[in-house]
């Protein structure tokens, strides 16, 4: 199991995050969703075996919701 966390400058409202969530979910390999609205983080948990960092933040960034790695 892996962990990623990314800044996702324009997520602004409960609607942002349920839409982030919402899409995330359907990657496959992801088991947890942890938004953060007031910091503008998504904490991701997945298995490196069915995902990739590359794929979860292309799948924020197709959706409107460029994100950056946070160390």
């Amino acid at each position: 199991m892996e962990t990623l966390k990314l800044k996702i400058p324009n997520m602004k409202c409960m609607g942002c995050s349920t839409t982030i969530e919402n899409h995330l979910n359907k990657v496959g390999g992801v088991t947890e969703i942890n938004t953060d609205l007031q910091n503008k983080t998504v904490e991701v948990s997945y298995s490196g075996d069915l995902s990739t960092k590359k794929l979860i933040i292309n799948t924020l960034k197709r959706i409107g919701y460029p994100a950056e790695e946070v160390e």
